[in-house]
């Protein structure tokens, strides 16, 4: 099907075509109050078509494609190319670019009986600790097939399970999630994890604005890594909406900080076999100790910055794959030690920016937070924000820790490897102020 709609769009007299077929079943297990409530399951066909002509471009989605509805949607793209304007810098599509990845797959991460289990036990292990647990797990598998102009065939599988549950008492909250390309690698302790954050956050006392040493979680350092991989993209740069814009090859990071977009890591949910211009993927070392290595590219943006694409295609934008933060050589006990007082998070959310290009951000702290005095938890807090520049942030990393964890749910939508970190002369302020 991907081969017949190439070549009938060449036919038609597009310069440039792509056709990426995807055919995936998906599975859902959804809990509340205790009890599993839901079970849903999806069987999705679709073919993404990718036409451009004189440096006219064109992009639609067809649901259970067959030639009929490949011919009609060339047809229209045909028609509505004409009466679109000329892209600057369109480079065209991917030529050159092999390589081979080798990547975790689970033929039956989508078993049922399997998912139920472990929606139980994560309901039982946060019971433990805690009164009330909700969550959700999405698991499924893929088949990928992708045809270009340029002669670029190629064909991937792909599976990925992502659990995230939450556990209450009467006045706190715990979160925690898991995340693998296979059932038997996924962590199976984040339902211990929430409860225990949900015990121990009961009874939080208000918090006070001021400017403090913060020790992030990996779920709360990772959401903020999702901006920073989402802000790396040449397509938000050019845009001006990338506190990273112009400063390649500066240091605006911790010395700590080294951090890579991956496509080829063997247990990234977004690890691919190819870009969706039929390029292998690769890694991209974006900071190196703290320096601006690299943007993410396709051919277009490529072409615009004078360097070669670093094979993320996305066609309209160049994407983030897999986000992973070198690890450092700290214990989280260590790395608490050293706070005289300071706040640990174990989650953020709402993130939002105020200006994207200066990098001005600010966050709210949810489920368990606690002061830190004097290296020891001294109590849970509530009713903070985190209101603060996203450059100062990553230069004011002071350590990070040895272990890492693959983190995925729907406040960071860019899987990404995260250590804890500890990140000195944070601003705090009130949520309502």
């Amino acid at each position: 099907m991907h081969l017949y709609a190439v070549e009938t769009a060449k036919k038609a007299g597009m310069d440039d075509v792509i056709a990426k077929l995807r055919i995936s079943h998906e599975k859902q297990v959804k809990w509340y109050k205790n009890e599993i409530e839901v079970i849903k399951e999806w069987k999705i066909k679709e073919m993404e078509l990718f036409m451009a002509k004189d440096k006219k471009i064109f992009l639609t989605t067809i649901e259970n494609p067959d030639k009929k509805k490949i011919k009609e949607a060339i047809e229209n793209g045909g028609k509505i190319i004409s009466s679109l304007y000329e892209k600057d810098y369109y480079g065209g599509i991917g030529k050159d670019g092999e390589g081979h990845v080798k990547k975790e797959y689970d033929a039956n991460i989508i078993n049922e009986r399997n998912l139920v289990s472990i929606a139980d036990k994560t309901i039982n292990d946060a019971l433990s600790f805690a009164e009330e647990v909700a969550g959700v797990i999405y698991a499924g598998k893929e088949e990928i097939f992708l045809s270009s102009s340029e002669g670029k065939e190629g064909r991937d599988k792909n599976s990925w399970v992502n659990l995230s549950t939450r556990a209450f008492t009467d006045d706190a909250s715990g979160h925690s999630v898991a995340c693998s390309r296979s059932l038997k690698k996924m962590k199976k302790r984040a339902g211990k994890e929430a409860g225990e954050i949900a015990e121990m956050g009961k009874d939080p006392k208000e918090g006070k604005k001021g400017t403090y040493t913060i020790l992030h979680s990996p779920l709360a350092f990772a959401n903020l890594l999702s901006h920073v991989s989402y802000s790396s993209s040449a397509f938000s740069v050019d845009n001006g909406m990338s506190f990273l814009a112009g400063k390649l090859g500066k240091k605006i990071g911790s010395e700590k900080f080294t951090f890579v977009d991956t496509g080829i890591h063997p247990d990234g949910l977004a690890s691919r076999a190819f870009d969706d211009e039929g390029l292998a993927t690769t890694e991209t070392v974006i900071f190196e100790k703290g320096v601006l290595k690299s943007y993410l590219h396709n051919t277009s943006t490529a072409l615009r910055h004078k360097t070669k694409t670093t094979r993320n295609a996305g066609i309209i934008s160049p994407t983030p794959w897999n986000a992973f933060v070198i690890p450092g050589d700290r214990h989280m006990e260590e790395m608490m030690e050293e706070i005289k007082e300071g706040i640990y998070v174990t989650n953020v959310w709402y993130t939002r920016f105020q200006n994207y290009f200066t990098g001005d951000f600010s966050t709210i702290p949810r489920d368990g937070t606690f002061l830190i005095k004097n290296g020891e938890i001294a109590y849970p807090i509530k009713e903070i924000r985190i209101s603060d520049n996203m450059q100062k942030i990553l230069s004011n990393i002071v350590s990070l820790s040895h272990n890492i964890e693959q983190i995925y749910w729907w406040e960071v939508d860019v899987p990404t490897f995260a250590p804890h970190a500890l990140i000195k002369d944070v601003k705090i302020t009130k949520p309502f102020a």
